[in-house]
């Protein structure tokens, strides 16, 4: 039953240690899935992102190609400006997100805008577009830092191209202030929860705006940021990792647009992306955590039922036990005499009866000896009754000693008579048992002054019976009737000796 128990609290640990791993994995896994799932989202939405900027600024590149081609072929001439001012006018309308649509000269002073009127005194020389184009030859377009416009006060960017005049000098800058705030409200628009963030940069990694916007994060450098070590590499990534701003871990999809140098970051706070997850992961090992305790008290019970079981089947075995050690004695008891502890005579009736029957199958023969203590009344009378239960039982102890093969029976007749069976024996070999017991007994010398051989001396009569496939009661009666007269004749001629016969039946 122990094994039992044992192997209870076995299947009940590997339950729960099995409970217990499939809801690790299962939150590992579905937390896994969720990050995945969030890259996706993340991924898409910074293309998105993406192609909504490079539109904004591919329509601006094409309001300044039109532009640089108006001031390379007509001029500024004095009849053409007020033409050149509504046309600005009008593509400022048109973009919508431009803050101003400006033209500067080979010295950076203003020559016309979209938002201020003729002779408004602005200029951009020391702005690092003017100087960009002032120095590289390449009339591509540009797309500048972040910086208060001195028209609106607005913080801008800018996206600019150069101007060459007819001998392919410079001759000043027409460019295009786009409002970051405009920007803000489109990204602002988006949900990413309470610790989001979106970004826009340029190529080389400095920040020209950030979602929620802060002044100081204008212009930042995070070339040394593991970020732009992936892109690198590729167009597109994802990972997790701590702003430097604020400090808030985030799950950051960003983007390297293909034909412009800006990057795109979209970012979600960590807990923020995972609350979802989180939720569904408490929930589900709140569950598990209940089925572990349901069984983990199923199972308790389970094995207090066990050891109950086992201490009530220890008790039935106990008492089983007892039961039979209670037998065993009664037996012993149906079967032994209580003074001589030799086999008393219902035992000795069934022996000689069940040995009849094996000489029969056998075709074997089989002695009987009988013994009677000579003058034991006298003894009694001598020493007392007490006296003569010590002499009874010093005889049997004499006679048990003479008897010892396994077959045989010795057993107390009646009163002071005693009788041995002695299965597959000759007459002669009874006579010799007989002879040892008698000696035994002489050497004992056991003291009995009211017989004239002052010692106890017993009578011995001897049968040997060879049996045949007669009634086995019959030949029993026989055999003890042939012993018996052995015993008479024994006791008449002087006692203290032995006398045999053999019995035919």
């Amino acid at each position: 039953m122990k094994r039992g128990i044992r192997l209870a609290s076995i299947l009940l640990v590997f339950i729960c240690l099995s409970l217990a791993l499939l809801t690790a994995w299962q939150v590992w896994f579905s937390r896994e899935r969720a990050l995945q799932e969030l890259n996706v989202a993340n991924l898409n939405l910074a293309q998105a992102l993406d192609n909504y900027t490079e539109g904004v600024i591919r329509q601006s590149e094409l309001v300044l190609i039109d532009l640089a081609e108006r001031m390379q072929y007509s001029g500024l001439a004095v009849h053409e400006q007020e033409r050149l001012q509504a046309l600005l006018q009008q593509q400022s309308e048109v973009l919508g997100l431009a803050n101003a649509i400006v033209i500067y000269d080979e010295q950076g002073n203003r020559l016309l805008a979209s938002t201020l009127p003729p002779g408004h005194n602005l200029n951009a020389a020391d702005r690092a577009f003017f100087i960009h184009h002032r120095n590289d030859p390449s009339t591509g377009t540009f797309i500048g830092p972040t910086i208060k416009s001195r028209i609106t006060g607005d913080w801008v960017f800018t996206v600019s191209r150069r101007l060459n005049d007819g001998e392919g000098r410079f001759a000043g800058v027409v460019a295009v202030t786009l409002g970051v705030e405009h920007f803000l409200s489109f990204f602002g628009s988006l949900d990413l929860g309470k610790h989001g963030s979106m970004s826009l940069s340029t190529g080389d990694a400095k920040l020209l705006f950030r979602q929620p916007f802060r002044e100081q994060d204008v212009g930042l450098d995070w070339s040394d940021s593991p970020i732009l070590q992936q892109l690198r590499e590729h167009r597109e990534g994802t990972s997790v990792q701590t702003s430097r701003i604020d400090g808030v871990e985030r799950v950051y999809a960003f983007r390297r647009n293909d034909r412009l140098p800006l990057i795109t970051i979209v970012a979600l706070g960590r807990d923020d992306a995972l609350a979802a997850w989180r939720r569904n992961a408490e929930l589900f090992t709140a569950l598990i955590m209940l089925l572990l305790a349901a069984v983990s008290i199923i199972g308790q019970y389970l094995i207090v039922d066990i050891r109950r079981r086992s201490r009530a089947e220890a008790q039935l075995l106990n008492a089983r036990e007892e039961l039979l050690d209670a037998n065993a004695r009664l037996e012993v008891l149906a079967s032994q005499d209580g003074l001589t502890d030799l086999a008393n005579r219902r035992s000795f009736d069934q022996t000689l009866e069940m040995e009849i029957r094996r000489a029969q199958r056998r075709g074997s023969s089989l002695s009987l000896l009988l013994f009677d203590i000579d003058m034991f009344k006298r003894y009694n009378d001598h020493y007392g009754h007490v006296a003569g239960d010590d002499c009874l039982r010093a005889v049997a102890e004499v006679l048990k000693q003479c008897v010892r093969r396994p077959g045989d029976l010795a057993a107390r007749y009646g009163g002071e008579e005693l009788a041995v069976i002695l299965p597959n024996t000759t007459l002669e070999g009874a006579e010799a048992v007989a002879k040892s017991f008698m000696q035994s007994l002489e050497q004992r010398d056991l003291e009995h002054q009211a017989s004239p051989f002052t010692r106890i001396t017993v009578s011995a009569g001897v049968a040997n019976l060879t049996a045949d496939q007669r009634d086995s009661m019959r030949q029993a009666l026989a055999l003890i009737e042939a012993a018996d007269q052995a015993l008479y004749r024994a006791k008449n001629n002087g006692r203290n000796r032995l006398e045999s016969t053999g019995v035919h039946a």
